[in-house]
């Protein structure tokens, strides 16, 4: 199996969706720190469609694009393709929701991405269980374990990213941290897929990379500009609520100080006319 069938174009662009996906989960997780309750879950679960649909499935898709098999023509079962989004997405909530609510901790980080790095090897291993090639697919055992390992650790480094990490630069460099994270875990994934190919007794069935290149761009291109949309509309209206909050203060700031003025222009003409009285 070739990795790099088109050269560093796949894997670079893997990176970079990737970096984007996760740029905006750790920012929109940032911004649950804010709420509580029933609105802190819902910003937390767009951190995880942002983190493991946008950050881990769109680019681990991406670098598959660049997988080749010499002797065989390469299929996807689309059904299984698509699941491995679903599972990514719903890991990462489970992940997020641990380390989202109360103070963050090591003993809250450590067991949830054990739990997300678990989970994400199967999203990992839905691209060779959607492989369809004119012969067989199986797996070497030592490398799938240091896949296995090298999910849990991806996974515990991104959530403690998104629990403790502060301040514009600092996001942007866990972003990137997370984005080497998953796709390192992509290829040592790949890494551990074994294909034994046999001439094929017929057409092997499934949906070509290419068939798949475009819907997949698509469901990239939508990920990315709603989550920037939120991201960027809710940075808006907060700062529209400061505003407003600050014209408030003013506004009853300006009211005291009229009622004081007028108060004292009160006394003061009371004071005036006690003076004018003859005793």
């Amino acid at each position: 199996m070739e990795h790099f069938a088109y050269g560093a174009i796949t894997p670079a662009l893997a990176l970079a969706l990737s970096f984007f996906g996760c740029l905006l989960g750790v920012f929109i997780a940032a911004r649950s720190r804010a709420s509580s309750g029933g609105s802190r879950a819902r910003w937390l679960t767009l951190s995880a469609v942002a983190i493991g649909g946008a950050g881990t499935w769109v680019p681990h898709f991406m670098a598959l694009l660049g997988t080749d098999v010499p002797n065989s023509v390469v299929r996807y079962d689309v059904p299984i393709t698509a699941l491995g989004f679903g599972i990514a997405v719903v890991v990462y909530c489970l992940g997020l929701y641990v380390v989202g609510f109360g103070r963050p901790s090591l003993w809250k980080v450590l067991p949830a991405g054990i739990v997300t790095g678990l989970g994400l090897t199967a999203v990992y291993s839905t691209a060779p269980l959607a492989m369809r090639v004119a012969g067989t697919v199986g797996y070497d055992p030592a490398t799938a374990i240091a896949a296995v390992a090298a999910s849990v650790v991806g996974a515990t480094v991104t959530l403690w990213c998104v629990s403790t990490v502060r301040g514009n630069r600092a996001l942007a460099v866990a972003a990137g941290i997370m984005a080497v994270a998953a796709c390192s875990t992509h290829y040592t994934v790949m890494a551990a897929v074994r294909l034994d190919t046999t001439p094929a007794a017929g057409e092997v069935q499934g949906a070509s990379q290419l068939e798949l290149l475009t819907p997949v761009c698509v469901v990239a291109c939508l990920l990315l500009s709603v989550l920037a949309y939120t991201t960027v509309g809710f940075s808006v209206r907060q700062n529209t609520a400061s505003e407003e909050e600050l014209l408030r203060r003013a506004r009853d700031m300006y009211s005291i100080a009229t009622l004081h003025r007028a108060a004292a222009a009160r006394h003061e003409e009371r004071d005036r006319g006690n003076a004018a009285v003859p005793h």
